[in-house]
């Protein structure tokens, strides 16, 4: 998943993470969004998921939380695998 953040924000400093949802809202997988200090405004993250073929799902990007608080939603989108 690429990712831009806001102009002198770090994800790392603010605990941003990315969920993978199933179609019912259930998650399937997450990882923190910049696994180092110092990433930057913008990247990509590669998250590791047994997605079914031809099946639904959507990708919340949190900030400001971790992954049982939550934090902000920043942003989501569907897609089918």
């Amino acid at each position: 998943m690429t990712w831009m953040a806001p102009s002198g924000r770090d994800p790392y400093d603010s605990w941003d993470w990315i969920e993978i949802q199933d179609r019912n809202g259930k998650r399937v997988t997450w990882d923190w969004a910049c696994g180092h200090d110092h990433c930057g405004g913008y990247g990509s993250t590669l998250i590791s998921a047994n997605l079914k073929k031809g099946a639904e799902y959507k990708a919340l990007y949190w900030s400001d939380g971790g992954r049982v608080t939550k934090g902000r939603l920043r942003a989501e989108f569907a897609f089918w695998a």
